[in-house]
């Protein structure tokens, strides 16, 4: 891809963000996948983690859940970006169950993308 085209596909990105997913963005939404963080989703919510884990990102920086302790201990943590290179382990950011950790990388997506409006959805990560 040249540099051009990067630039068009960033451009319609940044649209798709605005005009598709941040009006999706609601404690609904944030509720239902609390609740339910592996399994079936609504449409919404299916449309709001596809663009979230979009494959198309750079692998680089992308933000993953690892077991740390099996059964046990489940962390957030970022991908180096290279084979045979450590992930980057978020100590501060460790949970009992694996739901637990994917509702907190969703909220750490949101937030990365500018989906976490504190007026509209409150203070913290309680929701």
């Amino acid at each position: 891809m040249n540099n051009h085209q990067r630039e068009v596909y960033l451009q319609t990105d940044k649209r798709i963000l605005e005009h598709r997913i941040k009006p999706l963005i609601t404690k609904e939404l944030i509720q239902e996948h609390r609740d339910n963080p592996i399994g079936k989703h609504s449409n919404d919510l299916k449309i709001v983690l596809n663009y979230l884990r979009r494959h198309h990102e750079d692998i680089k920086g992308k933000y993953l859940v690892i077991c740390t302790e099996p059964h046990k201990k489940w962390c957030l943590g970022e991908h180096p970006g290279k084979r045979g290179v450590p992930y980057k382990v978020f100590d501060d950011e460790c949970f009992d169950s694996r739901e637990e950790a994917e509702h907190g990388l969703f909220i750490k997506r949101l937030k990365k993308y500018g989906l976490w409006d504190e007026e509209k959805l409150g203070q913290g990560d309680d929701i």
